[in-house]
């Protein structure tokens, strides 16, 4: 049997959003789906990870992120990945897809270096302080922007952003840090007259991502391996988000090429699985936010089918949704994929 690895964290949970089951996969479930294909799933706590004693070099690891309150087991659980990574560890997914977990600034990184161009037509600008904001504010040409905090999830401090109007208030607002050490430097100015160089109080980074009038709703695409789960969500009474509003709709009419686009998307990285925030204006496609890893379930767990791509065409199949099978299937799917490319 094929050994994977799973970490799971301080609650001995293997996290993934899930609606009903505390935020776990069922890991027994799961074991027992990658039994059934011939795979040994081991787990272990990340605080049992003792690179001294283990090596983990070429074996496959399959983990999950953090969605903590100031993200600080997150933070914890980076350490170790990244320790994993150095020593040659087969990361599921790999560390920069973790790195875009709830860092909206990084998943604009990915956006410009690997995703495919279709998806360049959202531009982004990307701010660590807004000093760089107000440095670099010369280079806004539109007149409103979606202003997102970097670490915020279901539309929370996501807003829309007037340049014409106040561009000053809601970046510096949302920027907002305390620096203990400037209260220090006030005081020593006081009373020595000194004039050090002050730490920047608005230091929580965001973006500033065009905005596509005109839309009603976008599509949440949630994919396993080869399957495709898709939920309409209509936006919010009176807002332009349609995260978080509730407004869903499961068997619709899919806009034509909505699957195409999204599979061109999920080729393009190195992935098992992947949530897509999709807008459609016409034949164009939108890509407003994708995510790797921890991304919430709904899409699946509400779903009594999926799309799948036959000889061609896509084909809806009625199925019982289970996410510990499309788990299991998807990473051994990515798996099989890897041995393939590394033997040809």
């Amino acid at each position: 049997m094929t050994k994977i690895f799973l970490l799971t964290d301080y609650r001995n949970q293997f996290y993934s959003s899930t609606k009903y089951r505390g935020a776990s996969v069922d890991i027994q479930r799961l074991r027992e789906y990658f039994k059934q294909l011939n795979f040994e799933l081991v787990t272990a706590p990340y605080s049992e990870v003792d690179f001294r004693s283990q090596n983990y070099r070429n074996e496959w690891v399959l983990y999950q992120s953090s969605e903590d309150p100031g993200l600080h087991y997150r933070s914890y659980i980076e350490d170790v990945i990244i320790g994993l990574m150095i020593q040659g560890a087969k990361l599921i997914p790999n560390f920069y897809l973790f790195r875009a977990h709830h860092n909206k600034h990084f998943m604009e990184v990915l956006r410009d270096i690997i995703g495919p161009d279709e998806i360049k037509n959202i531009q982004s600008k990307r701010f660590g302080t807004y000093e760089d904001y107000v440095r670099n504010m010369g280079s806004l040409k539109e007149k409103s922007y979606v202003m997102k905090s970097s670490n915020t999830s279901k539309s929370r401090g996501v807003s829309m952003l007037s340049i014409n109007k106040d561009p000053f208030s809601a970046p510096k607002s949302i920027s907002h840090t305390f620096s203990l050490q400037n209260l220090k430097y006030l005081i020593e100015r006081i009373r020595t007259g000194n004039k050090p160089l002050q730490i920047s109080n608005n230091r929580c980074k965001f973006i500033l991502q065009s905005h596509i009038a005109g839309l009603a709703g976008d599509y949440r695409v949630v994919v396993y391996g080869e399957k495709f789960y898709v939920l309409y969500r209509a936006n919010r009474d009176n807002d332009f988000r349609a995260s978080g509003s509730m407004k869903f709709k499961y068997d619709i009419e899919l806009p034509e090429g909505l699957l195409n686009f999204s599979k061109r998307v999920f080729d393009s990285f190195d992935t098992p699985y992947i949530a897509l925030d999709i807008g459609v204006i016409g034949n164009t496609f939108y890509l407003f936010e994708f995510q790797f890893i921890s991304f919430g379930q709904y899409t699946l767990e509400k779903s009594s089918f999926s799309y799948r791509l036959i000889s061609g065409s896509w084909e809806k199949i009625i199925e019982m949704p289970d996410l510990e099978r499309e788990i299991s299937a998807s990473v051994i799917r990515f798996i099989s994929n890897h041995t393939q490319s590394c033997a040809a």
